[in-house]
C-alpha cells in the first residue's frame, strides 16, 4: 500500500498492524472489512502488508504520540509559568487537562480557583484521585470507601457537577498480579462504585489487565492506559479497542514554563470522557455536549523460567517421556518415577543394555538411557519448561479448571493477554469461556524474551496467522514460522495446530483468515512413530499425551495426514537471524 494512498484514505497518515495488515491510523485494530480509499472514518480500512516500513511494531504504535489531545500535569497552571504552558497546549490542539484529586494541600491538587482558570482559557478537566497507589496495601474496600469521600469532598470543593455524568479517575499506578487485581483492587473499586453511586462516572488509571477486569466487571466506564507499555495485559487492551485515553512515554517538559506533563491520546469522542468546567460563580458543567472524533493511537511482558543447575559434574540430560522410573540398579527396585522434563546429570553407562547412571537433584539411582534426550537450544528449553509447570501445577491433568486456586490460575492466563475470565467465567450463552489460546500465549510469554514477538491473543487463529505471514514475508524476529504438515517435521516446542469440533479448515484458509475457531498445543515428546502435546481447556484442565494430545507420524517423521491438523508452526527463537 503506496504511502500517499495511506495519507489519501488517512488523514493521520499514520500505519498501525495487526496480524501483519497495514491498518488506518483511526481505526481500532480490530478491522472487520475493508472500506473505500478516501472514506475510512468508522471503518476498518486493512490491506496486507507490502511495505514493511509502513509497519509499526508495537512500542512504536505505543509510543506514537501523533494528534495527542490531552495532558496530565502535577503543577498548579493558573501561574505567570501555567499561562505560558496553557498557549502551548492551545497551539497543539490540546483540548483537556487532567489535574489531581489528593489527599494533602500539594500543588499536584487543583484548586476552585485553578479549575476556573482553565475553564475560562476553553479547556476541559478530568480529574484524576491518586494519593498512595503504589502497593497492593494501598487497596481494599476500607480504603476504597475512603478514597471515594475523599475525591467527592474534592470534586464539591472545585465545582465538578454531580449527577451529570463527570468523570472521576483513580489511580492503579502499579504492575499488579491477578490475584491482586480480583483480590484488594476489586474490592477497592467495588467500595468506590458503592460509595459513589451515580453522582459520578468513574474511571480508572493502570495497566491493561486491571482496566479489563473493572470494564468486565461494569466498575468503570473511562479506562486510561498508563505509559508503562510492558505491564501485564497492556498490549492486549491497547490492541483491543476499549480504552478511552492511553498515556504516551516518556514523560516530557516544556521548554518554556519548565513544566513537566504528559501526552495523552483520546481514543473515543472527547464528550464520552466525562470532562466538566467551571464558570465564575463556580458551577459546574460538562465540558462537551457534542460528539466529536477522537484519535486511535494500540506488549512485551517476559517472565523468564529460572533453571536449577545441577549440583553433580557431568552432561545434562532431561527425562523425555512421563513415568520413567528410577531404580537402585538395573532392573531393581524402584525409587521413584520420574517427571518428563525433570533434569539429571548422566555419570555414565552401567552395563551393556542401555543403561545410565544418573543424579537428579539429591537421588542416585540408574535409568533407561533410552528415555533420556540431550538439550536442545536454550529458548526451546524455556519453552518446553514453561508447559510442562503449567501442567504440572494443574496436577498433571487431575486439577479441574473451576476449582480453587486452578480458576485462578486460568485468570492469570487471561489477564496477561489483556481480558477479565477466570476458569469459571460463562459468556452470554451460558457456555464456558475457553482458554486454550490465552495457556498457549501464557506459556509463550512465561518462556521469555526470545519470544517477545509472538502475536499473543486469545484465539489460536490469531498466532497461527501471524506465524505463517511471518515465514512468507522472512520476518526474522517472529519467534514461530508456520508451515504445511508435508513441508515440516515436528520438533520439541512446535506447535500444532488442528481443527476443533466439525471444523474442516486448511492451512490455506489458516494463510488468510484469522477469525476461526481451532485448538493447538506445545509439542513436549518426540518419538519416531508419534509426538505428545500439552495444551489447555482440555477437559476443563491441562493435559498432556493421550488421545488428541497425541499425533500419529509417517515412516519419514511428518505429521500423518488424517488427524486434522492445519498448521505446524516451527519454533525458530534463538536462531541467527
Amino acid at each position: 500500500m503506496p504511502f500517499d494512498l495511506l495519507r489519501a484514505c488517512c488523514r493521520h497518515a499514520q500505519a498501525l498492524v495487526y496480524n501483519d495488515n497495514v491498518v488506518c491510523a483511526c481505526q481500532a485494530v480490530r478491522p472487520t472489512r475493508p472500506a473505500e480509499a478516501g472514506s475510512c472514518t468508522q471503518k476498518s480500512f486493512i490491506q496486507t502488508r507490502t511495505n514493511r516500513e509502513l509497519v509499526m511494531s508495537y512500542r512504536e504504535s505505543f509510543m506514537n504520540a501523533d494528534a495527542w489531545s490531552a495532558a496530565d500535569v502535577s503543577v498548579r497552571l493558573n501561574t505567570k509559568a501555567g499561562n505560558a504552558f496553557l498557549k502551548f497546549l492551545h497551539e497543539n490542539g490540546v483540548d483537556t487537562i487532567i489535574r489531581y484529586y489528593a489527599s494533602s494541600a500539594r500543588p499536584k491538587t487543583i484548586t476552585p480557583d485553578e479549575a476556573k482558570w482553565l475553564s475560562k482559557e476553553g479547556f476541559g478537566i478530568l480529574p484524576v484521585f491518586q494519593d498512595s497507589s503504589r502497593r497492593i496495601s494501598d487497596f481494599s474496600q476500607e480504603k476504597g470507601r475512603a478514597n471515594a469521600r475523599s475525591a467527592m469532598d474534592f470534586a464539591t470543593r472545585v465545582g465538578q457537577p454531580r449527577d451529570k455524568g463527570s468523570t472521576i479517575l483513580f489511580a492503579v499506578d502499579a504492575d499488579y498480579s491477578a490475584s491482586e487485581i480480583d483480590g484488594p483492587i476489586l474490592d477497592h473499586f467495588k467500595a468506590i462504585q458503592d460509595e459513589i453511586g451515580g453522582a459520578f462516572s468513574i474511571g480508572a488509571y493502570g495497566s491493561g489487565a486491571v482496566l479489563a477486569k473493572l470494564l468486565a466487571e461494569g466498575l468503570i466506564t473511562v479506562p486510561w492506559i498508563s505509559m508503562s507499555r510492558l505491564f501485564r495485559g497492556t498490549e492486549q487492551f491497547f490492541q483491543s479497542s476499549r480504552w478511552s485515553m492511553r498515556q504516551v512515554p516518556p514523560e516530557v517538559e516544556h521548554e518554556a514554563s519548565g513544566i513537566g506533563y504528559d501526552r495523552n491520546v483520546v481514543r473515543v469522542a472527547r464528550s464520552a470522557l466525562g470532562a466538566f468546567q467551571v464558570d465564575e460563580a463556580g458551577q459546574g458543567m460538562l465540558a462537551w455536549d457534542a460528539e466529536e472524533d477522537a484519535t486511535l493511537g494500540g506488549h512485551t511482558m517476559a517472565f523468564v523460567t529460572d533453571a536449577v543447575a545441577p549440583a553433580a559434574a557431568g552432561p545434562q540430560r532431561f527425562v523425555s517421556t512421563e513415568g520413567l522410573r528410577l531404580r537402585t540398579a538395573p532392573n531393581g527396585s524402584i525409587i521413584r518415577d520420574l517427571t518428563i522434563g525433570e533434569r539429571v546429570v548422566d555419570l555414565g553407562a552401567v552395563g551393556t543394555d542401555g543403561w545410565r547412571k544418573v543424579v537428579v537433584g539429591a537421588e542416585e539411582g540408574v535409568v533407561s538411557g533410552k528415555y533420556l534426550r540431550e538439550p536442545e537450544r536454550p529458548e526451546v528449553e524455556a519453552l518446553l519448561r514453561a508447559a510442562l509447570d503449567e501442567w504440572l501445577r494443574f496436577d498433571k491433568g487431575r486439577a479441574d479448571e473451576r476449582a480453587d486456586p486452578h480458576y485462578k490460575y486460568v485468570r492469570e492466563m487471561w489477564a496477561a493477554i489483556g481480558e477479565p475470565y477466570d476458569g469459571r467465567s460463562r459468556d452470554s450463552n451460558g457456555d464456558e469461556v475457553p482458554w486454550s489460546a490465552a495457556f498457549i500465549s501464557w506459556v509463550v510469554r512465561r518462556a521469555g524474551p526470545a519470544y517477545a514477538g509472538f502475536q499473543f491473543a486469545a484465539r489460536h487463529s490469531v498466532f497461527v496467522n501471524n506465524a505463517i505471514k511471518a515465514r512468507f514475508t522472512n520476518r526474522l524476529d517472529k519467534p514461530f514460522w508456520g508451515y504445511r504438515i508435508t513441508e515440516m517435521k515436528p520438533e520439541l516446542g512446535d506447535i500444532i495446530q488442528r481443527n476443533r469440533g466439525k471444523g474442516s479448515f486448511t492451512f490455506s484458509y489458516a494463510e488468510n483468515h484469522s477469525g476461526y475457531n481451532s485448538h493447538s498445543d506445545i509439542v513436549v515428546e518426540v518419538k519416531p512413530d508419534v509426538v505428545r502435546v500439552v495444551g489447555g481447556n482440555m477437559d476443563d484442565t491441562v493435559k498432556l499425551g493421550g488421545g488428541i494430545q497425541e499425533f500419529e507420524l509417517d515412516a519419514n517423521g511428518f505429521i500423518r495426514p488424517d488427524q486434522r491438523v492445519i498448521a505446524l508452526l516451527k519454533n525458530r527463537a534463538g536462531l541467527a537471524a
